[in-house]
Parts: C-alpha cells; sequence; structure tokens
C-alpha cells in the first residue's frame, strides 16, 4: 500500500503543480505587459503629431514630378528610336551576309564595294553601342533623380485643402 499511496501522492503533487503553472501564466503575461507599457512610457516621447508640408513644399514636389514625367518620355522616345535604328543595323548585317554569299571574288570592285559595306556596318555598330552607353548613362541618372525626389517628396503629408488648392492654381491655364 505503501507503494500506491507514494504513486498516488506524486500524481496529487503534479496535478498541483500543473495547476499552479497554469494560475501563474495569466500573472506573467499580465506582469510582462505592465512592464512592457512602462517602459514605453519611461521613454517620455510624446505621441508623434502629423506635420503638414507646405503649400510651396507641394508645388515644388508636384513641378519635380512633372519634370521627372517628362525625362521619362524623353528617355522612352530615345529608346524607341534606338531600337529601330538597331533593327536597321541587324536588317544591313542580314544584307551583308546575302552580299557576301553572292559575291563574285573574281570582281575587285565588287570586293571593295563589299568591304565598304562591312567598313560602314561594323562603325553603324560602334554608334549604336556607344548611344547605348549614353542611354544607360541617361537612364541611371534619371533613376537616381527619382529616388532623391522619393527621399524628398514621398514622406510628406498635406493637407487636403492644400492639395484641392494646389490642383486648382494648376489646372488654370497660362495667362
Amino acid at each position: 500500500m505503501r507503494g500506491g499511496r507514494c504513486a498516488q501522492s506524486k500524481d496529487v503533487s503534479y496535478r498541483t503543480q500543473a495547476a499552479m503553472i497554469a494560475s501563474r501564466i495569466p500573472l506573467l503575461v499580465a506582469s510582462s505587459l505592465l512592464l512592457a507599457a512602462t517602459a514605453g512610457a519611461a521613454t517620455g516621447k510624446p505621441p508623434k503629431e502629423t506635420a503638414f508640408a507646405t503649400r510651396e513644399q507641394l508645388r515644388a514636389c508636384l513641378d519635380l514630378d512633372d519634370a521627372m514625367k517628362a525625362r521619362r518620355r524623353d528617355i522612352e522616345a530615345a529608346s524607341a528610336e534606338h531600337n529601330r535604328k538597331f533593327d536597321a543595323n541587324d536588317a544591313e548585317e542580314a544584307r551583308l551576309v546575302e552580299m557576301k554569299a553572292r559575291l563574285d571574288r573574281s570582281d575587285k570592285e565588287a570586293i571593295l564595294a563589299f568591304n565598304k559595306a562591312v567598313t560602314e556596318h561594323a562603325q553603324h555598330t560602334r554608334d549604336l553601342n556607344q548611344e547605348a552607353d549614353a542611354q544607360e548613362a541617361g537612364v541611371k541618372a534619371f533613376e537616381a533623380d527619382k529616388a532623391a525626389m522619393d527621399d524628398r517628396c514621398g514622406g510628406l503629408s498635406y493637407r487636403p485643402a492644400d492639395v484641392d488648392a494646389v490642383n486648382r492654381e494648376r489646372s488654370k491655364p497660362a495667362s
């Protein structure tokens, strides 16, 4: 019997411990929340008030956005023109391949004409590569300027009345 009582006693002891632990969990959670709230209040920082940007800042950011949109359109137009030139260069290369296949290797004039066409094509390819490098530099500068604009204007908040007033100003035709 002695062993039975011990087992029963241990079983009761485990249940008692489990009940005590279960009753401590809400106390631990409550005390943790209280400590966190106290720590937040101890920083002494008042709640952050919304600081609104001025109408002048709004105008400047909208003007900057308009300028960036115009630059993007210019970049897209230049890219389309470059792609057109690239396609023309590919067509020129295809004509050179055909010309080479039909070339009469005994005709010195035909060989000179072919060599001249190949030289011109090589120059066109170099020009296109330089143009592509310049465009890439322009795109990188645009992206840097866009990031700077986003840093400058992206975090600003405006009063709705200021937004309405500035939009009305901008929609008026220039006198």
